[in-house]
């Protein structure tokens, strides 16, 4: 990363070169130079819905997530990048508190290093931007993945549609892919405290012509677990639980699988599986009802206008 000053007020950094083998993302080793990244990233600051491909993904209060397009460098006709974008807004308290703290792109782009040197597959980030005002926004360009689905999709509106004979075999497929994504996290003593289904992804997840392979989206809610913390080992098992119990397309079965498959993975007696399994169901549902409390608060006095 070469750290980099567009104007006044607003710095940041991008990828000169990436060093992770072929195949593992989409993005070329030699990356463009700050001379190629200049009027690109000020057309982010200044107007991003103005920028080559842009498209919506999320939209929320905090912030904007949307797919764009780098155009390559020298002729009109080479290659492309495909990049999204995320959007990070700082407003009221926040600004004043955010200047004795890192950016959160700057956090996300960490975080994701971190990921990538561990072995834990996640956008590759190219560019954080962030203003030095009190405002404190910032953005953070990863590359797009594309061909990629993600586990609250897959068990929601995929799984339905499969056959009774290949749908155990998917599912089986799937348990290892979200097994070996927890274990890598506990291995690496990192925690994810909202790592619900939509956070995520999957590629290849229904084909034979290449392993499937899991990838982490989202974090802001990703931290070192302390060694006498057994606690944060078991919030995201109850996150996801939270964020899948209600789908008909998983049943309790799918959900002890996991489990059994996970401790195994981890190191711990298989006949532990059941007094977890009772825990962490028991956690999931109290998670379900405290979120469903805090947003009919949120919801009181809402008119819809």
């Amino acid at each position: 990363f070469t750290p980099i000053e567009l104007s006044r007020g607003i710095r940041g950094e991008i990828l000169t070169e990436c060093d992770l083998p072929t195949g593992r993302c989409a993005v070329p080793r030699n990356l463009p130079s700050f001379t190629e990244w200049r009027p690109w990233l000020a057309q982010l600051v200044t107007d991003p819905a103005a920028l080559p491909g842009y498209a919506t993904l999320k939209y929320s209060k905090s912030g904007e997530v949307f797919r764009a397009r780098f155009p390559g460098p020298g002729e009109p006709h080479a290659a492309t990048l495909d990049v999204a974008c995320r959007y990070f807004r700082v407003e009221g308290r926040g600004g004043a508190l955010s200047l004795w703290r890192p950016s959160r792109a700057s956090r996300n782009l960490l975080r994701a290093r971190r990921l990538l040197q561990v072995g834990i597959d996640t956008p590759v980030p190219l560019a954080r931007i962030e203003r030095t005002t009190p405002s404190r926004s910032s953005w953070l360009v990863t590359e797009f993945v594309a061909d990629v689905v993600d586990l609250d999709q897959i068990v929601l509106s995929l799984l339905p549609q499969l056959e009774r004979r290949a749908l155990h075999k998917v599912k089986t497929g799937i348990v290892d892919v979200v097994v070996q994504l927890f274990a890598c996290l506990d291995d690496a003593r990192l925690y994810h405290r909202d790592l619900k289904a939509s956070n995520i992804l999957i590629t290849n997840w229904n084909t034979e012509d290449a392993p499937a392979r899991p990838m982490l989206v989202d974090l802001d809610g990703l931290h070192p677990r302390r060694w006498w913390d057994r606690r944060r080992r078991w919030q995201p098992l109850i996150r996801l639980g939270a964020s899948l119990r209600d789908y008909p397309g998983l049943t309790r079965t799918d959900f002890a699988r996991f489990l059994h498959r996970y401790l195994s993975r981890i190191g711990r007696p298989k006949a532990e599986w059941k007094t977890h399994f009772r825990r962490l169901t028991r956690d999931a549902t109290e998670y379900v009802q405290r979120s469903q409390l805090r947003k009919t608060h949120k919801l009181d006095g809402f008119t819809g206008t």
